[in-house]
């Protein structure tokens, strides 16, 4: 199926994402601290041959701490949450100018259940920056229906995809 660019996008292969989300917790591997989570994800992410990163997000609440418009979003400062995020966009620019420069390519599925969460509702504006500097994002919208879009079940994984990586959150 080719995005609006014309660009194939691969398949959503749903059969193998729901095989890992079944198998036996002791199959997947160990969970990582937070600690060595961004650890392994800072060296998969910088492996010259990993040319793809991919994400899926599927929480409908986050917590950001020391990302200053989400801390404006999280005191309820909507004006002061969307007047900070061009203080983030320096950092954005300096990461996509790395992936370019490494022929990386970053992609992001995020589902959204509807009514969005008041976290997404600010989520959107961080993600509409990111579009703008060259993420290719695809939303999914559920609306409570039986099937994928439904409500992700409760440890329903959001999953990256470094090269040879996989991380489930």
């Amino acid at each position: 199926m080719p995005d609006a660019g014309g660009a194939r996008v691969p398949e959503f292969d749903t059969a193998g994402i729901c095989a890992v989300v079944d198998a036996p917790s002791d199959s997947r591997g160990r969970f990582l601290s937070v600690e060595e989570y961004l650890q392994a994800f800072r060296e998969d992410y910088a492996r010259p041959e990993v040319t793809t990163f991919d994400k899926l997000e599927c929480g409908q609440h986050f917590k950001e701490p020391g990302f200053p418009s989400w801390e404006a979003f999280a005191r309820g400062d909507w004006r002061g949450a969307v007047d900070l995020l061009p203080d983030a966009v320096p950092a954005m620019e300096r990461q996509f100018s790395d992936a370019e420069d490494r022929d990386l390519t970053l992609r992001r599925v995020r589902y959204v259940e509807v009514p969005p969460s008041d976290y997404l509702v600010w989520e959107m504006a961080v993600l509409r920056e990111r579009v703008r500097l060259g993420e290719r994002v695809r939303i999914l919208v559920g609306q409570g229906q039986p099937g994928f879009q439904a409500p992700p079940p409760v440890g329903f994984p959001s999953l990256s995809f470094s090269g040879p990586s996989a991380c489930m959150s």
